[in-house]
């Protein structure tokens, strides 16, 4: 058997030498023809194109080129695309032009740049629906993502019409929620979390103006005590804005105004408590000037003890306390808008001598923070002390108004006295019935002389041109003042001088073209209803000013004669007023018009009461 099979292999072995050998010989003959020399052989082999495709088997160029761009645009050079889309208004150009493009190409960066443009074209649904949109591609939002929504949420103005995007919103917090749960598992340690309280903020920012209070309470107090998803400054600002949105969405003439403001002091306390904590125990929190005036605003409407914790903060954290007490060094810069707080919340809780001696102060050390507003508070405490029955406040009202009105032209334009300052000062004349210091006040406000408009002058009065429309014309709140100022001096030559300047400036008009235009309606804002008041106030005061110099006409009344006809006519106008806005009186009175100590009928009745208890003690003891 074995002799039989060796002959076998070996014939196969030679058959496969064979073989090989006329496969070498094939590959010789065919790369080296016998007729072409060596040399010339390889110069043609070089010389020869490469052998192309057939035409129907190419590609077109434009089509291949653009495939090509596809696969090679990366996400970042497609943000920079819609950047510029975004830029020429071209949003909807923008989204078509990233949903067209291969999934290489987009990732979580391109869509929240998407995202992000919708929200600031104010486009708040179409924002959500692209974050639905990048799920169902398979790219997975990230932290930024989520902020970027939030902060759209955030610049909703009104969600009365949007209760579905209010749920929206819960659910894409509900996602961020797990995501973030996600991180912790995976990375305890991962700097996303540090950038989650952005969305946070952002997501409570959005709670506050969509009116969802307890919900907006319900995140924050989930916060961690500390680490990185614990609250921080610009947390406890949002939260105190949050307590102060809800006392400014109550109507002013709500019943239970009082309650919610109290309601929102308490809640400010609890968590100012919260975060003095949090300093006392060593947290790095540092705090700027708006978490301060946050909170002093929700304090300022509260109960005393509110108002005793507000001035703890304005003492420890500002640096500014009362005549005799030792301040701690400033913890918080103090800036014109905290300024304005702070005053404000002397002014609320008649600490009217604080808010003076702390205005001249700046006025002497620092004039480079105040403007016309904060000395406006200045102003407002003058004339609180003048409605307590402080006669000397007009004329030091009126230094003042000298002093800021030296200071705009010297350095400070911000200074310059606005309407409103006038104004105050002339209601301050009219409490202390000082006549000269409220026409000293009308020249510094018009550019008129009032010796222009007393008796005996001779020509018409001129108005003293000034820059920059520094002319101010009085309106019916600083009209009714000097009128009712003219009055209370019992003096007929003051009545007829403010006679006078009522016939020149025309404002006896003004109540014709009220009466003649849009009904004045007082229930829009606080500005409009001042308005509303003191135009029936300076109607009423016009009447009872020419009462006193012509009296009504009897059958007996002697014949008008020179500018009686003049003070007539203004009466007229100034009863077809009151009659036509008869439904329309105000039925708020602005602060610096109310009586603190009472109203003058009830003075008069309680000096008449004690009055007539000293006469009976008098003859009892008599007996």
């Amino acid at each position: 058997m074995l002799r039989n099979v060796r002959p076998s292999l070996a014939a196969v072995n030679s058959r496969l030498q064979a073989f090989q050998s006329g496969l070498r010989l094939a590959s010789t003959s065919v790369a080296k023809p016998s007729s072409v020399p060596r040399s010339t052989h390889n110069a043609v082999a070089l010389s020869s194109p490469t052998p192309r495709k057939s035409p129907r088997f190419r590609r077109p160029k434009d089509a291949q080129d653009q495939r090509q761009s596809k696969r090679l645009l990366k996400p970042s050079t497609v943000s920079t695309i819609v950047n510029g889309m975004c830029a020429e208004q071209r949003l909807d150009a923008a989204i078509d032009y990233v949903q067209s493009l291969p999934l290489d190409a987009q990732n979580a960066p391109v869509w929240n740049t998407l995202i992000a443009h919708a929200g600031t074209a104010g486009r708040y649904r179409l924002a959500y629906q692209l974050y639905i949109d990048m799920k169902r591609r398979g790219i997975k939002p990230t932290g930024r993502t989520f902020g970027t929504l939030f902060s759209a949420f955030s610049k909703v103005d009104s969600w009365e019409k949007r209760p579905k995007l209010i749920q929206s919103m819960d659910s894409v917090y509900k996602s961020f929620l797990q995501f973030i749960d996600d991180v912790k598992a995976h990375n305890p340690g991962s700097p996303i979390l540090s950038e989650a309280l952005w969305s946070i903020n952002a997501y409570l920012l959005a709670l506050s103006k969509a009116g969802e209070y307890q919900r907006a309470f319900d995140v924050f107090n989930a916060l961690d005590e500390d680490g990185p998803l614990s609250a921080e400054k610009v947390t406890y600002t949002i939260m105190f804005k949050t307590i102060l949105h809800r006392v400014h969405r109550t109507p002013p003439d709500d019943e239970n105004l009082q309650q919610v403001r109290e309601r929102a002091a308490s809640d400010a306390r609890l968590i100012w408590r919260q975060l003095h904590k949090r300093i006392e125990s060593g947290a790095k929190l540092s705090l700027d000037y708006q978490v301060v005036q946050s909170v002093l605003q929700c304090l300022v409407g509260g109960r005393p003890a509110d108002h005793i914790v507000a001035f703890d903060i304005v003492r420890d954290y500002v640096g500014l306390a009362k005549p005799g007490e030792t301040a701690p060094p400033a913890k918080v810069k103090l800036t014109p808008p905290l300024l304005q707080d702070i005053l404000a919340l002397y002014n609320a809780t008649q600490k009217y001598r604080l808010t003076l001696h702390l205005v001249h102060n700046l006025m002497e050390t620092n004039p480079d923070i105040l403007d016309f507003s904060h000395l406006n508070e200045a102003l407002s405490a003058y004339g609180s002390l003048s409605a307590m029955g402080s006669l000397t406040e007009p004329s030091r009202a009126l230094q003042i108004l000298e002093w800021m009105l030296e200071q705009s032209v010297v350095s400070h334009a911000r200074l310059r006295p606005a309407h409103s300052s006038y104004t105050l000062v002339l209601i301050i004349c009219w409490r202390a019935k000082d006549w000269e210091s409220a026409l000293r006040t009308f020249e510094l406000m018009t550019g008129y002389s009032a010796a222009d408009f007393a008796d005996g002058a001779e020509g018409k009065p001129a108005m003293a041109p000034r820059a920059d429309g520094r002319n101010i014309m009085p309106d019916v709140a600083p009209l009714s003042a000097l009128v009712r100022t003219a009055i209370e001096t019992g003096d007929p030559a003051n009545v007829r001088q403010c006679l006078r300047i009522v016939r020149e400036l025309g404002l006896a008009d003004t109540f014709q073209k009220l009466d003649s235009g849009p009904r004045v309606d007082a229930s829009r804002n606080a500005r409009q209803k001042d308005r509303v008041y003191y135009a029936h106030k300076a109607a009423r005061a016009l009447v009872d000013a020419v009462d006193m110099l012509v009296p009504r006409k009897k059958e007996d009344s002697a014949p008008l004669e020179g500018e009686q006809w003049d003070w007539v006519r203004i009466r007229t106008l100034a009863r077809s007023f009151l009659v036509e806005q008869r439904e329309r009186r105000p039925t708020t009175t602005p602060r610096l018009e109310e009586h603190p100590l009472g109203s003058p009928e009830g003075l008069a009745a309680t000096e008449s009461a004690v009055e007539w208890d000293r006469i009976h003690r008098e003859q009892k003891s008599a007996r």
